[in-house]
């Protein structure tokens, strides 16, 4: 896996495909692997697919404790210059989605449309939530983790469905994990991030996406469905579509739908 070295970090990143610029951002403190998993054989038939590790998680290495939003963003966009990519499609899962939306606003003309999966605009608590520290000292890290990611990742009836496409996936997810100091960090940086008041200036083809079964309240006390729908409502022309039953990684063990839908906008909306 190739890297680009920045003043405070080294960027772990890869690139599969050619066509159209496609950049896959993460999850909160996530490294890139479930991507590979359907995502870049998908798509690389015909984009040029870009994903890498943020910094301070999988195989990004920090040289300093700035984890904030600002920096990641300039992280993505050094990245983009690196390869010499003027525009990209830009799809975000979570705290990917935030950051896109931050690239979308501030820098419009690097963005050909934005794929908004599972995120929102802000957090009405800055800081890491009491009921995630409430949590991470009962359980430990290790625990905490894996558990949320069962909770808010998948929906019972697809785990009981599915097993082995649950196991596979958790088994790609939970490995490499960052350090928990870069976990936290990055949770801080996610909860100071709010667009809320901006999302009417988002101008290019936006897709809003969610798991049918993501209407529980996260640690921040808000829903990923109650955000999306306010992403869906605010950005003008927003598309919106919700893939059944599916909880918080719907793009990893339901890649088909996810994929389709995600096809079917770039065709319509794609503007080449």
């Amino acid at each position: 896996m190739p890297v680009l070295s920045l003043n405070d970090v080294d960027i772990a990143y890869d690139v599969a495909g050619s066509g159209m610029p496609l950049l896959l951002l993460s999850a909160t403190a996530l490294h890139s692997e479930p991507w590979t998993i359907h995502q870049v054989p998908e798509f690389a038939q015909d984009h040029r697919v870009i994903t890498y590790d943020q910094r301070g998680i999988g195989r990004s290495v920090m040289r300093s404790k700035d984890f904030s939003a600002n920096s990641q963003v300039a992280d993505a966009l050094a990245l983009l210059d690196h390869l010499r990519v003027d525009k990209a499609v830009l799809w975000g899962h979570s705290m990917g989605g935030r950051i896109a939306q931050l690239i979308a606003l501030d820098h419009p003309d690097r963005v050909a449309a934005l794929v908004l999966a599972s995120t929102g605009a802000w957090f009405p608590t800055r800081g890491v939530p009491v009921s995630m520290c409430m949590e991470l000292a009962e359980k430990g890290y290790e625990r905490y983790v894996r558990e949320h990611s069962y909770e808010v990742g998948v929906s019972k009836a697809f785990a009981q469905a599915h097993p082995a496409i649950v196991d596979e996936f958790m088994r790609i997810r939970l490995s490499n994990p960052p350090p928990i100091e870069a976990f936290l960090r990055h949770v801080v940086a996610r909860q100071d991030i709010d667009t809320s008041q901006r999302l009417a200036d988002i101008r290019v083809p936006t897709l809003v996406m969610l798991g049918g079964d993501e209407g529980h309240p996260s640690a921040s006390g808000v829903t990923h469905q109650s955000s999306s729908e306010l992403l869906a409502k605010s950005i003008p022309g927003a598309e919106f579509v919700v893939i059944p039953g599916q909880g918080h990684y719907y793009p990893y063990v339901e890649p088909k739908p996810t994929n389709a839908a995600v096809r079917d906008f770039l065709k319509r909306r794609l503007r080449t």
